[in-house]
């Protein structure tokens, strides 16, 4: 991919970052972007300096509640690019009256990213008193459950634990605000696109979602314009 190329559809926002060695573009300062002090603390304690491409396109998008698709390979720092504006939405909207319901759901296709994921919305966060959690299968669904139970703003899971819990009745998704699909290219060549289903269909309709790739061929904009 030649450069870096960006470009509002009608439905949705859409962002791609140039692979490594290409040119940077919209190098800007994260100051700019729109988060709030309490964000900006997050990425200095990360260490960050100046946003990648993906980050300095993809966060003023979230920031203003758009949908949004990214396309972005591992490095280009996609992960900041929705945690941290998501995290910037749910500190400014404030805790919510009783118990804490999911406001923040990201599904992603393995353990691994998933627990990544999870660790820098504690990094970004911790200023934030937000509450974060990992559910992922290859343990046991007990201290999972327990800790769902207790509440929790952001959810990072991956799709078969997740539906899991759906189907034991340990997590509802009926106040979830923002949906994060990660990795949707690997989560399709994996086989969970019925999973991706099943779960899109427990969110609420009225919500915003963002879909990101290392990828765009026409079966991931077939789901994007399913989904968003």
């Amino acid at each position: 991919m030649a450069g870096l190329i960006a470009r509002a559809w009608p439905r949705y926002a859409t962002s791609y970052a140039p692979r490594s060695g290409h040119p940077r573009f919209y190098v800007t300062t994260f100051d700019s972007l729109g988060l709030s002090e309490t964000l900006l603390h997050g990425v200095r304690a990360a260490g960050y300096d100046t946003p990648t491409p993906i980050q300095a396109q993809a966060i003023p998008a979230v920031l203003e509640g758009r949908d949004m698709v990214g396309c972005a390979q591992t490095g280009t720092g996609k992960t900041a690019a929705f945690v941290l504006p998501i995290l910037d939405r749910l500190a400014q909207a404030g805790k919510p009256q009783g118990r804490r319901e999911v406001r923040a759901l990201v599904v992603t296709p393995t353990r691994e990213l998933a627990v990544q994921i999870e660790e820098n919305v504690r990094l970004y966060g911790k200023k934030t008193g937000l509450r974060s959690l990992t559910i992922l299968g290859g343990v046991g669904m007990g201290p999972q459950t327990k800790a769902l139970r207790q509440g929790v703003d952001v959810l990072v899971a991956t799709p078969g634990r997740l539906l899991d819990h759906l189907n034991q009745g340990n997590v509802q998704l009926d106040k979830v605000e923002i949906l994060t699909l990660d990795e949707a290219d690997r989560m399709l060549d994996m086989g969970f696109i019925n999973d991706i289903r099943k779960i899109v269909r427990a969110v609420p309709k009225k919500r915003q979602t963002l879909l990101f790739s290392a990828t765009m061929p026409k079966e991931i904009r077939s789901l994007a314009d399913e989904l968003l």
